[in-house]
């Protein structure tokens, strides 16, 4: 990962499922994770207000185990 990449979240196709991976820094805490985490989605939400209305959605993903430095 690149040193300067803080959070990296990426959403793909595998045939008919929607997969999903979310990266980040080892040096990140998990209150800054989830700080970041919350400004992406406000940010969606806004820029995307339909995305965002409450309406029932179903996706199914997968997250990778993050890894951690030796």
């Amino acid at each position: 990962m690149d040193d300067n990449i803080l959070v990296s979240v990426t959403v793909s196709r595998n045939k008919d499922e929607i997969v999903y991976s979310v990266d980040c820094s080892s040096s990140l805490t998990n209150d800054e994770l989830e700080y970041y985490l919350e400004e992406i989605i406000d940010s969606i939400c806004k820029w995307k207000p339909g995305v965002c209305e409450e309406t029932v959605k179903s996706f199914k993903g997968t997250v990778r185990k993050r890894k951690t430095k030796q």
